[in-house]
């Protein structure tokens, strides 16, 4: 169900080019340059174990770099393979301790600052032709998530940073792509990052799977 969605949501996106356009077959590769929402954990594990009332970071903007190959072409579906960099990271303040009807003694509340790398190699379908055309897409990749807490002004106590190391994580989603010329055109994905549980070492306490969700928009080439 959710899978036959996403298809009649991206085939809708790119009617209107197909029928405006000639249909000639999606070429060979793109290329897309995308500014990204992008999703962040933030289960204790994957952020330090910080105070109650500690703001982490949940969203954050950063940007996509991907390449995509088109392999094979049967009526009008292409299959193609590719992979996509991201990375977002973002860091929360703590509050102002003046204000408030119970005022935060300065040093007990850190900022946090967490950073996520993904690299997602994908397998495309592709539905449409060269001048505009929508897709879904599915892979396995690696994410690693770092995260550190620090007290402003320094305070007696000081949080573990804490690395998740590459991760394995499955990603799906899907988009569409417009060409206002031959070879310069805009896209954009959507895309669930469901991030594998980290097993608890001597270094690390362990975090939980955990499922994000990244948007992004930009610029595509071919």
């Amino acid at each position: 169900m959710f899978f036959r969605t996403l298809v009649f949501a991206a085939a809708m996106a790119v009617a209107s080019v197909s029928f405006a356009q000639p249909k000639e077959p999606i070429g060979r590769f793109v290329v897309d340059l995308r500014a990204a929402s992008v999703g962040l954990p933030t289960a204790i594990g994957w952020v330090p174990a910080v105070p109650e009332g500690t703001e982490v970071p949940a969203r954050s903007l950063g940007f996509e770099l991907g390449a995509h190959v088109y392999l094979a072409r049967w009526g009008p579906m292409t299959l193609g393979v590719g992979a996509t960099y991201l990375t977002g990271r973002k860091t929360t303040v703590p509050p102002d301790v003046a204000e408030g009807p119970t005022p935060v003694p300065p040093g007990t509340i850190p900022e946090v600052r967490t950073r996520l790398t993904s690299l997602a190699p994908q397998v495309s379908l592709n539905f449409g032709q060269s001048r505009g055309w929508s897709y879904i897409s599915v892979g396995l990749g690696r994410t690693n998530v770092e995260s550190d807490a620090v007290l402003v002004p320094p305070g007696p106590t000081v949080f573990q940073p804490l690395e998740s190391g590459w991760t394995q994580t499955l990603n799906y989603g899907g988009g569409a792509r417009w060409f206002v010329t031959d070879h310069v055109g805009f896209g954009f994905d959507v895309r669930w990052h469901s991030v594998s549980d980290v097993s608890a070492t001597s270094t690390h306490p362990g975090a939980p799977r955990s499922t994000l969700f990244t948007a992004g928009a930009g610029v595509v080439l071919k």
